[in-house]
């Protein structure tokens, strides 16, 4: 974010006077674009120009088909669903042998563990729920997944026009060098008019490398993300560009359709976010580990049977040979599992505060989220509607004044930086709505 500042604020600084030329001169504007630009910086954008671009669905809709990270969430849930198998396995048997050479006596059988039915039940109502909380957070990773997405292709977006508004500059950074020249020859300024105007193409050279960086950046890295190889250089919608009436476009606000109250929202909030849900199940998991836990009060019963063999000394020709049948029992006297179940019970007591706690983290980034959503979106109404239009009026109009003698060239450049200010406030304000509707749709859980 900061790097992103100290670029727009350099190029912004350095190149909103040629800017405002392009108004003054634009007859001779484009032939100064074809003049000015080089084929190797544009190579980003012309490599991927004949693609055609995607839309904020589509991107959406891709990443969870292809992306591998997408494949490495959902891959979780096969390691969840396999304690279903944990859950039905029952204790071994054992087999043992004993002889007694003294007594001539030998004992072969085997030890049986004999589970009750109720033990079963509890692990596979434990491994029912934790198949359940697993998919939960699989779904809140995919969702969260979801507004990294959004963000990638907001900043590629931004970043063409970006790309464009630099590429204007130079164009009429080049412009203006040919005007001071034609004007020194004729005596009209001085010199020092050239080399100024020289060094502003300079910088819009140096600025348009930057962009083309950033923009193969930006593309590549949501090529990455969408499960792309980073050579395809994904193409991105583009804005409508400061018309009187904006085009519809996903990535602008329609005045018409109002969201709903901030009351709507957060009972909504309340219902779908997966976050609380995630808790809700963990409390779930907790209660069917404390059921388990108190059915393995009881230790398991042992069945043991066999056959033994005695020689009866010192009489072995007298030998007695039978079967044996026993059980052995544990009785839970010192270890009653009272350390697991005071665990639980605080694990218990920690998770109801993490849902209170939850549901007012979720209630403050709804509050947060609506309010900046709203702000920019009035804002970016208000650019259309009034401040645009005004903006380019005004350079209008101080351009005429300067061609017919009755403004200087100072009051007019003024202008048409002021006018080039609000064009660059009007994209960095498109750039906040969109930040502060996915932050709005990541607190609410759901989409708009």
């Amino acid at each position: 974010m900061r790097r992103e500042i100290a670029y727009h604020s350099r190029h912004q600084k350095c190149c909103l006077g040629a800017l405002s030329l392009l108004l003054l001169f634009p007859s001779s504007a484009k032939e100064a674009y074809a003049a000015a630009i080089d084929p190797a910086v544009m190579a980003p954008n012309a490599e991927q120009s004949s693609m055609p671009p995607i839309a904020l669905s589509t991107a959406f809709d891709e990443s969870l088909m292809k992306s591998p990270r997408v494949s490495n969430v959902r891959a979780q849930l096969g390691i969840s669903q396999a304690t279903k198998s944990q859950a039905s396995t029952f204790p071994n048997p054992s087999f043992f042998f004993l002889t007694d050479t003294g007594a001539l006596a030998t004992q072969i059988g085997a030890s049986v563990p004999i589970e009750p039915p109720w033990k079963v039940v509890f692990r596979l109502l434990v491994s029912k729920n934790q198949i359940k909380q697993a998919d939960l957070e699989i779904a809140r990773n995919l969702w969260q997944f979801r507004g990294v997405i959004r963000k990638a292709y907001l900043d590629a977006v931004i970043a063409a026009e970006t790309h464009d508004t630099i590429t204007q500059l130079q164009a009429i950074a080049s412009n203006l060098k040919s005007v001071a020249q034609r004007r020194f020859k004729s005596g009209d300024v001085a010199a020092l008019d050239v080399e100024r105007a020289d060094l502003a193409l300079l910088q819009s050279e140096s600025e348009l490398l930057l962009a083309s960086r950033n923009i193969l950046l930006t593309r590549q890295k949501l090529s990455v993300l969408m499960g792309r190889s980073y050579k395809d250089g994904v193409q991105v919608m583009r804005l409508p560009q400061f018309q009187l009436q904006a085009e519809k476009n996903e990535l602008l606000p329609v005045p018409s359709h109002r969201l709903p109250s901030l009351d709507v929202l957060i009972a909504e909030a309340l219902k779908t976010r997966l976050d609380l849900k995630v808790v809700d199940q963990a409390l779930g998991v907790n209660a069917a580990n404390l059921k388990l836990v108190r059915g393995n009060i009881l230790p398991n019963p042992v069945f043991n049977v066999g056959n033994s063999y005695s020689g009866n000394p010192p009489k072995p020709s007298v030998s007695t040979r039978g079967f044996y049948i026993g059980v052995n029992q544990e009785l839970p006297v010192l270890n009653f599992q009272q350390g697991e179940l005071a665990r639980l019970h605080a694990v218990r007591k920690q998770l109801l505060f993490e849902r209170e706690s939850t549901k007012n983290k979720i209630q403050e980034e709804v509050v947060t989220a609506y309010q900046q959503v709203e702000a920019a979106t009035e804002r970016v109404v208000l650019f259309q509607s009034s401040i645009l239009p005004k903006s380019r009026e005004v350079a209008s109009l101080s351009r005429k004044s300067y061609e017919y003698g009755q403004t200087d060239i100072n009051a007019t450049l003024s202008a048409q930086q002021a006018n080039v200010q609000v064009q660059s406030s009007y994209l960095e304000t498109v750039r906040t709505y969109q930040q502060s509707m996915t932050d709005l749709e990541q607190s609410v859980g759901k989409p708009f």
